[in-house]
């Protein structure tokens, strides 16, 4: 019964991303163009809280949001964060809402075969690499969405480990794209933790599981905008330590 029912639950939240990319579509195609990438973000944003309201009514999925020290994230800042599942992305644009407009450094897989999703990554002033691309061109690519987010007054988000966790372990954070950014602006850093994806991640295991395993997330640092190379390190590492150190306190309290 539990997989029949996230089958249903897939099948409808197919449904609902494809009924919302052929709206946005129609009025993308019309819209000025300095209005088309608040356009996309107006959707994802559609889309994650319709997503999330189905999820809640038929398996009482809940996203556990935690922020114990009551910080702020700043309206234009740089989110870093660990990366579990394809739902991460989902899951920040719900938190971050509208007004911070996120910005995703995705891989360049997604940019077809998803409702919406796909589209928005496209159209929407998001920055999408090639996974074994030329270091240069990944780089270029980042700087690009880096000065068009200063210009708009967009946040950005990375996942500096650079792929999905298949076993929930964090893994090493790298430099080269949160440094580019912070290049490009200074600009404060926000640290998020989020535990939960990887026991869904693929398909087999979203229609067994799914709605049985607890998805958190923590706001777990914000810092002032750093500057220079060496100051842009120490703030990858302290996060690194601290989205660690929250991870193992989520799973404790399971």
């Amino acid at each position: 019964m539990s997989m029949l029912i996230n089958s249903a639950i897939v099948i409808g939240a197919l449904l609902t991303l494809f009924a919302l990319g052929f709206s946005l579509v129609l009025e993308y195609i019309f819209a000025p163009r300095s209005r088309k990438n608040a356009l996309c973000s107006r959707y994802e944003q559609y889309g994650a809280k319709l997503l999330f309201g189905l999820f809640r009514i038929f398996r009482g999925f809940n996203v556990d949001i935690r922020n114990p020290r009551k910080l702020h994230i700043p309206k234009h800042c740089l989110v870093i964060a660990n990366h579990q599942s394809l739902l991460d992305i989902i899951v920040l644009i719900y938190m971050l809402g509208f007004e911070r407009m996120p910005r995703f450094v995705a891989k360049k897989e997604l940019q077809f075969g998803i409702p919406l999703v796909s589209f928005t990554l496209r159209k929407g002033g998001h920055c999408l690499i090639k996974r074994r691309g030329a270091p240069i061109d990944t780089m270029r690519s980042i700087s690009k969405m880096a000065r068009s987010c200063k210009l708009e007054q967009a946040s950005l988000v990375i996942f500096p480990e650079g792929t999905r966790s298949r076993d929930g372990r964090l893994g090493v954070f790298h430099a080269a794209g949160v440094r580019k950014i912070l290049e490009t602006e200074a600009i404060p850093v926000a640290a998020i933790a989020i535990d939960g994806g990887w026991r869904v991640a693929t398909l087999r295991d979203f229609l067994r599981r799914f709605g049985k395993e607890p998805y958190v997330v923590e706001i777990v640092e914000i810092y002032e905008a750093p500057r220079g190379k060496h100051e842009i390190a120490r703030v990858l590492d302290d996060a690194h330590k601290k989205i660690g150190m929250s991870l193992e306190t989520m799973r404790s309290l399971i």
